[in-house]
Parts: C-alpha cells; sequence; structure tokens
C-alpha cells in the first residue's frame, strides 16, 4: 500500500531509536556523522492489493498524505545541523564559503528554488553551530522569503521569529532553532504530499554541508576525522541517490540526479574494508564513535577528487547553470 513517511507508528519507532541512542551521548545532533557508516534509516513499506487498499489510498490523497507507489523505500537523511555537529569545533569557520543571501532572488524555477533551499539551510545551520548569530538571522530570512514559493508560510510564522529574537545569542538554542525548523519543513512538506520537493531539498543540504566541510580542511591527512567522515558519507550520498530515484519522474529531479553522477563516480572509487576489531572513540562533545566492522578507506587522490567534483557541482547548483 502507499504510506506516509512520517506515519504515527513509523515515527515512533525512529524516536525509540534516537531516544536509546542519547543513553550513550550517541545523540540526534550527531547523528549524521558519529554512525556514518551507516547513517541511514530505512523503512520498507507494506504491500497489498485489491479494493481495500484502493480505498485507503484515496483516503490518504484527501488527507493530502505523501502518495508513493510500492514497492518503496524511505530514507531518513540527517540535517545539515546533524551533520556539522560532528566537525563544527574542529574547522575554523568562513563565510566565504557561504551561497550569498543576495542570490535568492535568481532562483524562478522550482527545481533550483527547492536545491537551493536545502543550500540555505545547510548555510544557517553552518552559522548557527558555530555562533555566527546574525548571519544565521540572516540566511533564515533568506529561507522565509523562498518559503512562500514552496508552501512553507507555516513553517515560517511570529512564533519562530520570537523564538530566534529571544535566543539569537545563544549557540546551543541556536542550533536547535536550526535543527527543528529543518524537522518542520520536512513534515509540512510531507503533508502537502511534497515529497519530491524534500529529496530535492535534501540533495541542495547534503551536498552544500559536503562543500564546506571539503574546503575547510587545509591538507590531506589519513588520520583527519574529518577527512574519514567525508569518506563515511558515502553511505548517506547512496541514499540520497536512491531517493531522488524514487522521485525521477519528477519535474526537475532527473536533472539534479544527472548533476550528481560526476560525485557519484567518486565516491565509487573509494574501496571498503572489513576488520574484527573494534574501537571506541569519544569525541570532544562527548559522543561515542563506535568503530570497527567495516571502514570505508580513501586516500589523498580520492579526497581530492570529491573536494573538486563537490565544488564544481555546488557551483552549478547555485549559479543555476
Amino acid at each position: 500500500m502507499k504510506v506516509n513517511l512520517f506515519n504515527t507508528m513509523k515515527f515512533n519507532q525512529i524516536t525509540q531509536i534516537l531516544n536509546l541512542s542519547k543513553i550513550m551521548k550517541f545523540n540526534y545532533k550527531a547523528f549524521g556523522m558519529v554512525a556514518a557508516a551507516s547513517a541511514l534509516l530505512s523503512l520498507q513499506a507494506c504491500s497489498g492489493s485489491g479494493s481495500e487498499n484502493k480505498n485507503q489510498n484515496q483516503g490518504q490523497e484527501e488527507s493530502g498524505f505523501a502518495q508513493v507507489e510500492e514497492p518503496t523505500t524511505f530514507y531518513l537523511l540527517p540535517s545539515p545541523e546533524d551533520i556539522f555537529a560532528f566537525s563544527a569545533e574542529k574547522l575554523k569557520f568562513s563565510s566565504q564559503l557561504l551561497n550569498p543571501s543576495e542570490n535568492a532572488g535568481n532562483y524562478q524555477d522550482s527545481k533550483s528554488q527547492e536545491v537551493n533551499f536545502g543550500v540555505y539551510c545547510a548555510d544557517m545551520a553552518y552559522c548557527a553551530v558555530n555562533g555566527q548569530y546574525q548571519d544565521a538571522a540572516k540566511y533564515l530570512k533568506t529561507l522565509k522569503e523562498l518559503s512562500s514559493k514552496l508552501g512553507l508560510e507555516a513553517v515560517f510564522n511570529q512564533k519562530l521569529s520570537s523564538r530566534v529574537d529571544q535566543h539569537i545569542e545563544d549557540k546551543d538554542s541556536l542550533k536547535a532553532i536550526a535543527n527543528d525548523t529543518y524537522i518542520d519543513i520536512k513534515k509540512a512538506l510531507e503533508s502537502q504530499g511534497k515529497n519530491a520537493t524534500i529529496a530535492q531539498i535534501s540533495a541542495g543540504g547534503w551536498l552544500e554541508c559536503m562543500y564546506i566541510i571539503t574546503n575547510s580542511i587545509e591538507s590531506f591527512s589519513d588520520t583527519d576525522l574529518n577527512i574519514q567522515q567525508i569518506a563515511d558519507e558515502k553511505n548517506v550520498f547512496e541514499s540520497l541517490m536512491a531517493y531522488l530515484g524514487q522521485y525521477k519522474s519528477r519535474p526537475g529531479i532527473e536533472e539534479t540526479i544527472n548533476q550528481l553522477k560526476p560525485l557519484e563516480e567518486a565516491y565509487n572509487k573509494l574501496s571498503v574494508v572489513f576488520t574484527e576489531q573494534t574501537s571506541n572513540t569519544t569525541t570532544s562533545d562527548g559522543a561515542i564513535v563506535i568503530g570497527g566492522g567495516k571502514k570505508i578507506e580513501i586516500s589523498e587522490e580520492n579526497f581530492n577528487l570529491l573536494k573538486k567534483r563537490m565544488a564544481e557541482i555546488r557551483t552549478a547548483l547555485i549559479t543555476n547553470k
């Protein structure tokens, strides 16, 4: 049958998993990178046939739930704030890596609006986790301006504005606001049956995160956790491509997939090695990184190629060319 990504039962299951992780200080805000080797959760939809399903589907359409034909898999991608939570304290902040907010007026078609909405989500999160209060507020304003074009006016309401005003100089609160806003955006779009838009936003947000991180690393080292993070994101990238692939018949999706193909080729050059030994390390924020079992190896040549491809694709996305 057709299902909603955030139906009550499945969402509660995810919440239980995330709450369990918090007991280990393996928290949701570090979810994207702490469990990089398995940084996605997939939910298998149930199958069925006959008039009963037809009636259920009709009811779902009338209620505005997301509609995806069977068989399908949903991928829960980490938010930009999740990704930056791992590396923010280790990488120097640079406003030069951000997509200028002035570019927002250049995005007139739905594909560029959706992808760059994701880019700006990542930019806002990057500013927030680095305590760049005024820049974070500026990108939140940019997102609000774009929101009306994506049907997200309800997310960027007076309540959110007041919350930002009250906590504009509190780094932790600002990070929480960025993360909560990203979750609210996904929920709002799903309630409107706009999973294809979520896929585009996820593509833009993920790529911007990776662009910023790769361009913040000054030199290659095979012991650099941030570089290993880039390698481990191979799993998330594959999930992202699969997610986009579910909606490739929708306007703009196939173009995004084709733009990301060179990066797919670069990630395919990375090798996976299996080890029996397991090890745990603790990051500066107290999160436990569980290692061992499987590792994605990355060489300096691999890293430079990924960095180059990410920069090229990102430039094409933000310039809308």
